[in-house]
């Protein structure tokens, strides 16, 4: 029989369960900041920044209890009155890599300070200014139940990897084919590798292989890494990533790589 005739347990429909990335500027589409209306000041690339969570905060001090990836509302209460000061505010912000600023106009200040803009520009941080008051309470709600469905798309997909991988290796399918079909149906570049992070079969775009196999290995590792320190990340340079096992015993992983590319098959 021939490995390579499909059936319906293996079909390559590309499935809807892939997440998505919350960026700052879906977060400026919701309905709960509309009515805000808000004004960015420093956008473009900075507002394709994902967004991890929502943190709601006045305090001068709130970059050392971040994490990296928050979307910082504030009315700017507590901050810093001195421009140097407040410049060093922005800063730790940048650092901690926060994913922008929102600023609520009208508690405490009536237009953004020049020196919050400068250096949130230098740094390539959103930030966007409201002018009219926001329920903060029901825009967190509105951020996190998107970033929470995401997740749980994550791993739905996930579940599909692993279900499709397995179909295939129990009809005794090879491993580039294996690969082939995966790619076909996650729409993405697809690379089988084992545990000492070795590629074993890949399918991606010919314009994608010198970037992507140069330090593979170091790549990898560090992917890894990102999967364990936030299992359920969606952010646009994460893979997905889905431990392949034997028998009970893992032996590598299956890992899809972002982007909506046609996968061109390249064994390895």
């Amino acid at each position: 029989m021939d490995d390579r005739r499909e059936d319906a347990s293996i079909r390559t429909d590309r499935p809807n369960t892939v997440a998505t990335v919350l960026t700052v500027r879906d977060v400026l589409a919701l309905d709960e900041i509309t009515v805000g209306r808000p004004e960015v000041l420093v956008g473009d690339d900075a507002l394709e920044a994902p967004v991890r969570w929502a943190h709601v905060s006045d305090s001068p001090g709130v970059a050392r209890l971040l994490e990296g990836g928050e979307l910082l509302l504030s009315t700017g209460s507590g901050w810093p009155a001195e421009p140097d000061a407040l410049r060093a505010f922005v800063e730790a912000l940048a650092d901690a890599g926060v994913a922008g600023i929102v600023l609520e106009l009208g508690t405490h200040y009536r237009w953004v300070p020049a020196v919050v803009t400068d250096a949130a520009r230098s740094r390539g941080l959103a930030l966007v200014a409201l002018h009219s008051e926001v329920r903060y309470v029901a825009l967190t709600e509105a951020v996190h139940r998107r970033i929470i469905a995401e997740q749980m798309a994550a791993l739905r997909a996930r579940d599909e990897v692993r279900e499709r991988f397995t179909a295939l290796a129990l009809r005794g399918s090879p491993a580039d084919f294996v690969v082939q079909q995966l790619a076909q149906t996650l729409d993405a570049p697809v690379v089988l590798e084992s545990l000492a992070h070795e590629v074993v079969a890949a399918e991606v775009p010919p314009a994608l292989e010198e970037e992507l196999f140069t330090d593979w290995e170091l790549h990898s590792r560090a992917a890894h890494r990102r999967a364990r320190d936030a299992p359920a990340s969606t952010e646009a340079d994460d893979w997905l990533i889905v431990p392949v096992e034997a028998r009970g015993i893992r032996w590598g992983s299956i890992i899809a790589l972002p982007g909506d590319r046609p996968p061109v098959r390249h064994d390895r």
